[in-house]
């Protein structure tokens, strides 16, 4: 999922999650999870790593392999009960 670049700042992603999380909680998740660019390889990701922080999300784990090693796969959770 994501926002144009255009529409950042509007609250726009905030919302979607907020209306993501209702929906989960709905049918009993407990957590969510999100992947992202790891924060310092590229400063557009480092925005979008404050931003999942910002929701109340949690660095998880890094994995160096998923993507690619020169990409390596931030790993956020947040409980969501």
């Amino acid at each position: 999922m994501g926002v144009l670049k255009k529409y950042h700042r509007n609250h726009i992603g905030r919302n979607l999650f907020k209306e993501s999380i209702e929906i989960l909680k709905n049918y009993e998740y407990e957590f969510v999870q999100v992947k992202t660019l790891k924060e310092g390889i590229d400063y557009g990701y480092d925005k979008t790593n404050k931003f999942y922080q910002a929701l109340g999300f949690r660095k998880f784990e890094v994995i160096d392999e998923i993507w690619s090693k020169d990409n390596p796969c931030q790993i956020y959770v947040k409980s969501i009960v």
